[in-house]
């Protein structure tokens, strides 16, 4: 989901949403609960998945990194992203 930008036309305050693609372009400012529109923002967020990713990389030994690896890494992998990750439960 990209996180898009929203500027304030009563207080000028600027805050970030992360919303769906397909949400409404305007959105209430959470200062002052003026109705604010989406501006161009040069910010994306961008979630990869699969082999190569820092976050991934290091999870399995370079002798087991086989076709049958990859879903235990990606398990793994998916238990990062949630905020679950305890190495020490992989041991």
């Amino acid at each position: 989901m990209p996180v898009y930008e929203y500027k304030c036309p009563d207080c000028g305050h600027r805050f970030d949403l992360l919303q769906p693609m397909d949400t409404e372009r305007i959105a209430d400012c959470d200062k002052c609960g003026a109705k604010s529109k989406r501006v161009f923002s040069s910010r994306i967020v961008v979630k990869y998945e699969g082999w190569g990713f820092d976050a991934t990389d290091k999870l399995l030994p370079e002798a087991s990194r086989s076709k049958r690896d990859f879903k235990q890494l990606k398990e793994k992998a998916d238990q990062i992203m949630d905020g679950d990750y305890n190495p020490k439960s992989w041991e």
